[in-house]
């Protein structure tokens, strides 16, 4: 019986060791979950960073271009209106000419 009882007490203990082995397994596991946790927050943080500074960069550059076509459009109107303006002043002393005449005509 005394040797049944060692192998036994052999089995127990090799157990035990191994439990300790299987804690300390799942105690490294839990540690190498977290930092992997973090590491991709770290990741996402990251990337939503860049992500909102390259809309950033975007929507500047769009801007630029907004704004240049409205100065283009502001400039082509103020060349339109001289250019109206011109013409119409050209022709007001034929046009008071033309009342003139009508108006007198019908006096």
């Amino acid at each position: 019986m005394v040797s049944e009882q060692s192998l036994l007490q052999a089995i127990r203990k090799k157990e035990l060791e191994m439990n300790v082995q299987i804690e300390q397994a799942r105690s490294d596991a839990a540690v190498l979950i977290e930092d992997a946790k973090k590491e991709a927050e770290a990741i996402i943080g990251r990337s939503i960073d860049e992500g909102e500074e390259e809309g950033r960069n975007y929507f500047e550059k769009e801007i630029e271009v907004i704004n240049k076509d409205i100065a283009d459009i502001r400039n082509w109107r103020r060349e339109e209106e001289i250019t109206i303006r011109t013409k119409w002043e050209k022709n007001v002393p034929k046009a008071v000419d033309t009342i003139i005449e009508h108006v007198g005509a019908g006096s």
